[in-house]
């Protein structure tokens, strides 16, 4: 047996040993009463307060006083920072995160049943957020990580464990979608009807418009001394376990003064799986130059608003940063190993992405100069793209996901 296989069956045998002691929880869930007054809430695996079922989440809050809202969470600093709030707050796996999942006629999430507690969500009508428009191929269209050749012993012991604890069989009442052509990629990789997904937007839409959810300038930069923010947001390698370099053979001091002549600045947001390197740089050693940090709660949606141009690789996050029709550089420094051992994507990337690719920071500096300049080629690019997957940018996703949902109820 591979290491890869391996290390397969050990997660299997941990899914199995502690599926099998939650069992009658799950159980007891089916004896609670649920009510449609109550919705409970959950976004990346319980680690995070952000995203779509966050915005939603004080969405409702604010505007339907006959809900009950209640976010879940194994973040203790979460559920401190919004206690302070007033909000409804649980560990997810405490007596109070059972209890209110079981009583929740509807329950949010984006990533999987672990963003809530998964134990008690299987009579609660399911709804999937998800975290944007995937551009690398996901759940059963991703051929790479989801649907590999199993052993013989991994494929029954999977079947087993799917017909014995039912809670790690993930499927969804509704799944929400912003367009026709996104709705394409999840009918085929959640292998559910067509009927089951709606086309209303996404919350963060409503978020990444708006200037009054946004973080202030000042939050992010000295607004007096910056003409151009640059946001670089690179998609992460294997989970956070890879060992790309995404700074490889930049000169800091170099590009620091270069931005700084240009009345520019850096905002570097890696993904949350990721742990930059503190080699790469220190925080306060370049004046120009920002590492937005998980560990400070920044919220990439909050932040784009202010963004002038955006630099990433394979994210999906050029898709939400369509919606403000600024330029884009994309930045495939590892393309075919990428789509060999990480994720192979939905569309070509050289034909799907409205941008100059750029493959060293060298090339970086040359098109933000011609950047600084006002040159952009791609606008018609960028708007024919965002209409493929899009069918609203009015602010209002928000609302009709709850118009939906009440339709449903």
């Amino acid at each position: 047996m591979t290491n890869f296989n391996l290390k397969l069956l050990k997660r299997s045998m941990y899914k199995f040993f502690f599926g099998v002691i939650s069992f009658p929880f799950y159980l007891s869930s089916y004896f609670i009463p649920r009510s449609k007054h109550i919705w409970v809430f959950g976004a990346w695996y319980g680690r995070q307060y952000n995203d779509n079922p966050a915005y939603l989440f004080e969405y409702v809050k604010n505007n339907k006083p006959d809900i009950k809202v209640v976010w879940l969470t194994n973040n203790k600093q979460i559920i401190n920072d919004l206690r302070k709030k007033g909000y409804n707050v649980f560990h997810k796996n405490s007596i109070q995160g059972f209890w209110n999942g079981s009583r929740a006629g509807v329950t949010f999430i984006n990533c999987g049943y672990d963003d809530v507690n998964k134990y008690c969500i299987n009579s609660s009508f399911k709804v999937q957020l998800w975290h944007g428009v995937p551009l690398k191929k996901i759940k059963n269209d991703d051929m790479v990580n989801e649907n590999i050749e199993y052993s013989f012993i991994l494929r029954s012991l999977r079947v087993l464990l799917l017909k014995l604890l039912p809670f790690l069989n993930e499927k969804y009442d509704l799944i929400i979608s912003s367009g026709e052509k996104l709705t394409d990629r999840f009918e085929s990789a959640f292998n559910i009807s067509r009927n089951k997904i709606i086309e209303t937007g996404y919350p963060r839409m409503d978020i990444i418009t708006s200037k009054k959810f946004s973080y202030s300038k000042n939050v992010l930069y000295d607004e007096k001394s910056i003409d151009n923010c640059i946001l670089y947001a690179p998609t992460h390698r294997r989970l956070g376990n890879g060992d790309n370099n995404y700074f490889m053979n930049l000169n800091f001091a170099d590009f620091n003064q270069f931005l700084k002549d240009n009345k520019a600045i850096l905002l570097v947001k890696m993904h949350f799986y990721e742990k930059l390197e503190t080699n790469s740089f220190s925080n306060n050693e370049y004046s120009n130059i920002k590492l937005l940090d998980d560990h400070n709660s920044f919220d990439i949606n909050r932040v784009l608003y202010h963004v002038d141009l955006l630099i990433t690789d394979y994210s999906s996050v050029f898709y939400d940063y369509l919606v403000l029709d600024r330029p884009i550089l994309f930045f495939p420094l590892d393309l075919s190993e990428y789509q060999e051992i990480d994720r192979e994507l939905y569309e070509d990337y050289q034909d799907s992405t409205p941008g100059v690719k750029c493959y060293d920071w060298g090339e970086i500096q040359i098109h933000l100069e011609k950047h600084f300049f006002k040159e952009d080629f791609y606008q018609n690019k960028r708007e024919q793209i965002f209409n493929q997957f899009y069918q609203f940018s009015d602010n209002q996703n928000c609302s009709r996901i709850i118009n939906q949902i009440s339709n449903y109820l």
